[in-house]
């Protein structure tokens, strides 16, 4: 995926008033003990007023958070090996959450401890809605003795991010969209 496709997935995200501060291609240099959507370990990374959102390069999904909302993320400075980003949103160390990014574009790199600075005092997003539809998908050949042949993911219809997913008759719908951090509502349910 290059910068362009990135930077479309996460423009889909924005509020009104939003804007991307911080942008660059980032490498997972910590290797995961269990790995979750991403079987690869490049990401593009971005940093708003309020909001830390990376784009995988396998699953080509967004997935944001609240700044005040992550338990980890700081920069470490290191002497010959340049800036590190640390990442774990629920402070699950590093066998379960801990990502350890090498931001690969420098003048993000040392924008960066200055946009995290505050960051438990970023701006609150707007309270938002979303509804979803739903579109089947093909099970990756190693998840079909757990999830079936095929699974239907429930996406955003704002942004196109994932809120929820329905295998084998059951269905999950998340209270928010994990791209754009808008609540979701059931698609025929009116706006709150």
């Amino acid at each position: 995926m290059n910068a362009l496709k990135a930077r479309e997935i996460i423009d889909r995200t924005l509020y009104a008033g939003e804007t991307v501060l911080a942008f660059s291609a980032a490498t997972d240099v910590a290797t995961p003990v269990v790995t979750f959507v991403d079987s690869s370990p490049n990401f593009w990374i971005a940093v708003t007023q309020s909001r830390f959102i990376t784009v995988g390069e396998a699953s080509r999904q967004a997935t944001s958070h609240l700044l005040p909302d992550i338990k980890v993320l700081e920069v470490h400075r290191k002497l010959l090996g340049g800036s590190l980003l640390h990442f774990d949103p629920a402070g699950l160390g590093p066998d379960l959450g801990l990502m350890t990014l090498k931001v690969h574009d420098k003048a993000t790199a040392k924008a960066l401890p200055a946009l995290l600075a505050d960051r438990a005092h970023a701006p609150t997003l707007p309270k938002e809605t979303t509804s979803y539809t739903s579109v089947t998908v093909k099970s990756p050949p190693h998840l079909v003795p757990f999830v079936g042949e095929e699974s239907d993911d429930h996406l955003c219809t704002t942004c196109g991010g994932v809120c929820g997913v329905s295998m084998k008759g059951e269905s999950t719908v998340y209270p928010e969209c994990s791209a754009c951090n808008r609540s979701v509502i059931k698609p025929d349910a009116p706006e709150a």
